[in-house]
């Protein structure tokens, strides 16, 4: 009986003990833990470190020569294959496609040489203010005697670190923290190396996992999406170039634009984009990205996108050279060209962005757009793999350039509907305001008020009267067509993102088929022989109804803070002194609480086909919760 005793207490004890190894391990288990200060990271390809301007403004200079030479080769290339086109067009065609897919990657070797110096291409934390770029996790302390591993999948698209020693240092894969490490808990941290450009390979999603013998713990983090800036964010800074080939002309235009600027407590800046670039606006589209900071507040950076225009590939460099750096980042799209494209299209004046709606907090983006023509596919599927802001693609096939800014523009208007509404080009408004006039005014001008202008200048603004452009066809369909297609694009507005009448402030405005491509055609056809093929030149002449602005166009110009806005001086017919246009212009706008300053901008930049908004860029504050 003392023998059984003596059994049964031993079995109790060692059943007490086992009991004790199971809470104790389980309690081990309990504090394996891996948490995240925010479910969110950046892509942290900005400059913090300070060194890629430089090195930047060093690759654009010595690239100069090369890509000159580069060029010239190119041309005369392809004139041997306009020879051989005669006889073999099949080869010449194929050949020159090779051509100029060949060309284009060659010639954006610098701008992929500019985008690769960030802070992520490293793997050294640069200072307190690249630190701050980066999300922080934490290992909660763990008594154990076995090592731990860090795995992360999709660790191809991002760098995780830890700190040791007081310095960052980069996780290996396969490397292991030892227990006395685990112990005392680790600070980790992690970056996105570059933007979500394919969500079909990656779609910024990330898992970390901490495994300490047969026990884990994991947290998911997403990298966060670049987003356009819209109008409704505050202004807080204009660009515009300071490429002088139009002299006094531009020298005054500036001035004009940056006393208004400047009068509404924006700053003004004059980039230095050479011989290459007057179009600011179709250089580089600025966005941001941007994570909670440790207040709650967004913390991130201006991330700039080059154009994919290979006519703005020079001068979009001054993403890199001017502005990249801390809380600056720029990214290239590489673009390969296809067959029939518009370049045009891939400029960023093509590129513009619906402030939030109830249905899409973050936007929407437009885009100009002509079946087969582009945008190009590289910029799309690149906008589209942020999954924030699905662009939306309108038909810009009827006018020349072909830009989206030509004929739609929003206004910030707190307290309307949606917060904001879209001003549009109504060339219908605009044909009603001359047939008003013609009972009584049939032989005024159409542009009255006009600055003086001299050779070549005075050619480009027609100077025919209100009964004649009211008696020309031509001019009366291309305003029919603008108007359709108008109509058109804002019926997919209205289907993509509940635009309706109440939220569209119609602006009158008039288009004309007198573009560049017309005077250039009417300019051969004046030194054509009579005969059939000059017959079959002057009918595609009259048939031109591809759209540019006749009036200076006020759909193209500068949202600014405070109910402002700067438009370029329509120069219209006048009444009593008053120009028609103008004051019919200022209504539109006061309905909506705007004020309008006018500028001229007619001899620049409008006989170039462009106007305010053309010729500047906007920086926009960077302080919305798109995240909540």
């Amino acid at each position: 009986m003392k023998i059984k005793k003596a059994s049964t207490r031993v079995l109790a004890i060692a059943m007490l003990m086992l009991t004790c190894q199971t809470v104790a391990a389980q309690a081990d288990q309990q504090q394996v833990r891996l948490q995240a200060d925010r479910k969110l990271f950046l892509a942290n390809i900005d400059d913090d470190a300070g060194v890629c301007r430089e090195r930047a403004r060093t690759l654009v200079a010595e690239a100069v020569a090369r890509e000159a030479a580069a060029d010239q080769r190119y041309y005369q290339e392809r004139k041997e294959l306009q020879k051989l086109a005669e006889t073999e067009p099949e080869r010449a065609e194929r050949e020159f496609r090779e051509l100029e897919r060949g060309h284009r990657l060659a010639q954006n070797q610098t701008d992929r040489d500019l985008a690769a110096c960030n802070d992520a291409a490293d793997e050294i934390v640069n200072g307190t203010r690249d630190e701050a770029d980066l999300t922080g996790l934490s290992i909660a302390p763990v008594s154990t005697s076995e090592p731990g591993r860090l795995t992360v999948q999709g660790s191809e698209n991002v760098r995780l670190f830890i700190k040791r020693a007081g310095a960052w240092e980069v996780v290996r894969p396969g490397e292991e923290l030892s227990p006395a490490e685990l112990e005392h808990g680790a600070d980790l941290a992690i970056e996105g190396r570059d933007v979500v450009r394919d969500r079909a390979v990656w779609d910024g999603r990330v898992t970390v996992t901490l495994t300490v013998g047969g026990d884990s713990s994991s947290v998911q983090l997403h990298q966060a999406p670049v987003l356009t800036a819209d109008n409704t964010l505050r202004l807080e800074n204009v660009l515009i170039s300071d490429r002088r080939a139009n002299g006094q002309q531009q020298a005054r235009f500036d001035q004009d634009v940056s006393s208004a600027v400047q009068a509404n407590g924006v700053g003004f800046t004059r980039v230095s984009t050479g011989d290459d670039d007057k179009w600011m606006q179709d250089v580089l589209e600025p966005a941001y990205s941007s994570v909670p900071g440790p207040d709650g507040e967004p913390h991130g950076m201006r991330v700039l996108i080059q154009s994919t225009n290979d006519m703005h590939r020079k001068a979009s460099r001054v993403a890199f050279t001017e502005f990249a750096g801390s809380d600056v980042a720029a990214i290239h799209i590489g673009h390969v060209p296809v067959p029939g494209e518009n370049p045009s299209l891939d400029s960023a004046g093509n590129l513009e962005t619906v402030p939030p709606t109830p249905q899409h907090p973050n936007g929407r983006i437009i885009v100009g757009a002509e079946e087969g023509k582009g945008p190009a596919a590289e910029l799309l599927l690149l906008l589209r793999s942020q999954g924030a802001q699905q662009p939306i693609e309108l038909d810009t096939s009827w006018l020349e350039i072909g830009h989206v800014d030509e004929f739609v523009q929003f206004l910030p208007v707190p307290g309307s509907r949606l917060g904001w509404r879209a001003i549009v080009a109504d060339p219908r408004k605009g044909l009603r305001l001359l047939e008003r006039l013609r009972d009584e005014h049939p032989d005024d001008v159409l542009h009255a008020g006009l600055p003086e202008l001299t050779w070549p200048d005075d050619q480009h603004i027609d100077q025919r009267t209100i009964g004649e452009f009211l008696g020309d066809e031509q001019f009366l369909r291309t305003n029919d067509k603008a108007a359709a297609k108008i109509e058109a694009n804002l019926a997919v507005l209205g289907d993509e993102v509940g635009l309706t009448e109440e939220d569209v402030v119609r602006i009158p405005s008039l288009f004309t088929y007198k573009t560049m491509t017309y005077k250039l055609l009417l300019s051969s056809i004046n030194v054509m022989p009579a005969g059939e093929e000059k017959q079959k030149a002057e009918a595609t002449l009259r048939a031109m109804d591809a759209a540019g602005a006749e009036i200076p166009n006020t759909v193209n110009g500068l949202v600014l803070n405070n109910n402002a806005y700067v438009a370029p001086q329509p120069f219209g017919p006048q009444v009593a002194g008053r120009d028609v246009f103008a004051d019919a212009i200022t209504d539109a706008f006061a309905s909506t609480g705007y004020r309008v300053t006018y500028v001229d901008d007619i001899r620049y930049p409008h006989i170039e086909e462009g106007e305010i908004h053309c010729a500047t860029n906007a920086f926009r504050a960077l302080d919305r919760k798109w995240w909540s």
